[in-house]
């Protein structure tokens, strides 16, 4: 569905509204800006509407997962040569290492900015093995420092970066439900800003490049799926509280009218979820998961996650181990929430890298 500013964008409508007597929309600009102003949110609202009923009414498309990852494969593009620009803010003691605060350059002229934690004794000639750390909806980079301390004591680099639209890179959202097309959105760009990262890893000769993996809780577990699947740098990902199927998990939020990102979710129902699977094959972790074989996939999962339902997470699951990929591994912690606490979750990662990374 087309938001308001995408339906006010078409000012071919203006010329015809009236507001009061023969007086044109033109002629009253600067006399009432606010009245201009709801009609044409008024006419946002209608033709909303009437897009709305037309997807509802329309027949779902045949969904190729295979196809679809070819498609958009160039949405998550990385060019390595383009300068990275790198700006450091701060170098401090942390956990026995290093914390360093720093940005770096992505595309469509943002910045990223990013934490990278060092063990102590990474150098160029004995290089530490690097972890990219993704948090989830509504957090920070801040709030992995916890995951990368634990990462530090096992002599692991973990590089954290705040994804498009959150941390310190806040996004002007539209008021109202959910914007499917500012999740996509999201998702393509903080993939792109991964890869840029990898980048950045490379050319550090204190990281080992060929011990790259990936760990991401939540929304960073399926920007992280996606990462995976169209990068071959990172070796092994670890994906708690992830899953599959943007229609099933959009689907269950809104069934519940659950509250997440400061959104309602209640507002998507009566959407037509199969047209919502085909909007966001090209960033739904199902399109890449089996991409990452022969890597190796470590899935931590909660019995009682109602953000990302168990169905999804086996949904993911079963499409990581196609085709035949023998080095996928979940975990159930039956009585946990939607994140699994760490004291459960963090041996068996721990376990989990020492034999796949």
């Amino acid at each position: 569905m087309k938001t308001a500013n995408e339906f006010t964008a078409g000012r071919r409508f203006a010329p015809s509204l009236r507001l009061r007597g023969d007086r044109s929309l033109s002629a009253q600009a600067d006399i009432r800006p606010q009245a201009i102003k709801r009609r044409i949110y008024s006419l946002a609202i209608f033709f909303g509407l009437c897009s709305a009923l037309l997807c509802l009414a329309a027949p779902a498309p045949a969904l190729d997962r295979e196809a679809a990852y070819r498609s958009a494969l160039s949405l998550y593009r990385d060019d390595s040569r383009q300068p990275l620009a790198v700006k450091v803010q701060s170098t401090t003691p942390f956990g026995g290492g290093r914390l360093m605060r720093f940005s770096y350059a992505s595309t469509h002229s943002l910045r990223v900015p990013a934490l990278l934690f060092i063990p102590p004794g990474a150098s160029k000639a004995h290089p530490a093995p690097c972890l990219i750390a993704l948090h989830g909806l509504g957090g920070n980079k801040e709030l992995m420092a916890y995951f990368a301390q634990y990462a530090l004591r096992l002599g692991y680099a973990t590089l954290a970066i705040d994804e498009y639209g959150q941390g310190e890179r806040p996004r002007a959202e539209a008021p109202g439900g959910p914007d499917v097309a500012a999740l996509a959105a999201g998702i393509r760009q903080t993939v792109v800003d991964v890869r840029r990262g990898l980048d950045y890893l490379d050319a550090r000769p204190d990281i080992n490049r060929s011990r790259i993996g990936l760990v991401g809780v939540s929304l960073g577990a399926m920007i992280g799926t996606v990462s995976a699947g169209v990068d071959s740098r990172i070796k092994a990902a670890v994906l708690i509280s992830g899953g599959g199927d943007w229609g099933l998990i959009l689907q269950s939020l809104a069934d519940r009218d659950a509250f997440i990102g400061g959104r309602r979710m209640g507002d998507l129902r009566g959407t037509n979820w199969d047209l919502v699977r085909a909007v966001l094959a090209p960033e739904d972790p199902l399109t890449f998961a089996p991409h990452i074989a022969p890597r190796a996939l470590l899935m931590e999962c909660s019995g009682r996650d109602m953000v990302i339902i168990p169905a999804a997470a086996r949904l993911l699951y079963d499409a990581a181990r196609r085709p035949a990929n023998a080095h996928v591994q979940i975990d159930w912690f039956p009585d946990a929430g939607h994140v699994p606490p760490p004291e459960l979750t963090y041996p068996k990662i721990r376990q989990w890298l020492a034999k796949n990374l």
